[in-house]
């Protein structure tokens, strides 16, 4: 069972992916912004981070830079979950590290599809 990490400051949001991806199978663990996500990912080593952009404290960004420049987190895949939908907000994502990038609202199987890709191309 695959360990996914759900990065987002919306409790709502973290709740409403967590239970979808626990329904499918996935064990899931949380944070609510990417200082914590960053702490988070050291201690419980998760196979892919869904990562939201907007956040207190640290925003995706800064976090997902951190994490790609760790030993211990930068192989762990991270898709960006965001309602930032810009070419500049997608491809500042994708240059900061991202393996992949959906825009809120989404669909849950788009979401699943996407994260059983990144798993796959990670093993």
């Amino acid at each position: 069972m695959a360990k996914i990490l759900v990065v987002d400051d919306s409790k709502f949001a973290r709740v409403t992916i967590k239970n979808g991806l626990v329904k499918d199978g996935f064990e899931v663990v949380e944070a609510e912004n990417g200082k914590e996500s960053v702490e988070v990912a050291k201690v419980e080593r998760p196979d892919l981070i869904v990562m939201d952009i907007v956040m207190p404290v640290m925003n995706g960004i800064e976090a997902i830079k951190i994490l790609k420049n760790l030993e211990i987190t930068k192989k762990i895949p991270i898709l960006i979950l965001t309602g930032q939908n810009s070419k500049e907000e997608i491809l500042e994502g994708f240059n900061a590290g991202a393996d992949e990038y959906i825009c809120k609202p989404f669909k849950f199987n788009e979401l699943i599809s996407t994260i059983k890709t990144l798993l796959n191309l990670y093993k």
